[in-house]
C-alpha cells in the first residue's frame, strides 16, 4: 500500500488546505519574519547606494505605497516586525 504524497510533510507543504489551521498559522508567521528581514536588507542595500537622506526618502515613499494596499496595520506589523528582527540580530 502506497502512501499518498499530500498526506506527507512535504506534500503538505505543497497544499495549504492540507495544514492545519495552527501549522498556517506558523507558515504565516514565518513568512512575515522573513519578509521582515528582507525589507531590512533591501533598506540597508539603499543606503548603501543612496545615503542616508535619499534613504530616507524611499523608505517614506515605500510605507506610503504599503500603506495604500495594506492599509495602517499591515504596515504597522510590517514595522513591527522589522523592530523585532533588528533586536533579535543586535
Amino acid at each position: 500500500m502506497t502512501t499518498n504524497l499530500y498526506w506527507t510533510e512535504e506534500g503538505k507543504a505543497k497544499n495549504l488546505a492540507l495544514l492545519t489551521s495552527i501549522e498556517r498559522c506558523e507558515m504565516l508567521e514565518t513568512l512575515r519574519q522573513k519578509e521582515a528581514t528582507e525589507w531590512i536588507k533591501r533598506y540597508r542595500k539603499k543606503r548603501q547606494e543612496l545615503g542616508n537622506q535619499q534613504t530616507q526618502v524611499w523608505w517614506e515613499n515605500l510605507k506610503m505605497d504599503i500603506k495604500k494596499r495594506r492599509g495602517q496595520d499591515g504596515l504597522d506589523t510590517l514595522i513591527t516586525n522589522m523592530r523585532n528582527q533588528n533586536e533579535i540580530r543586535s
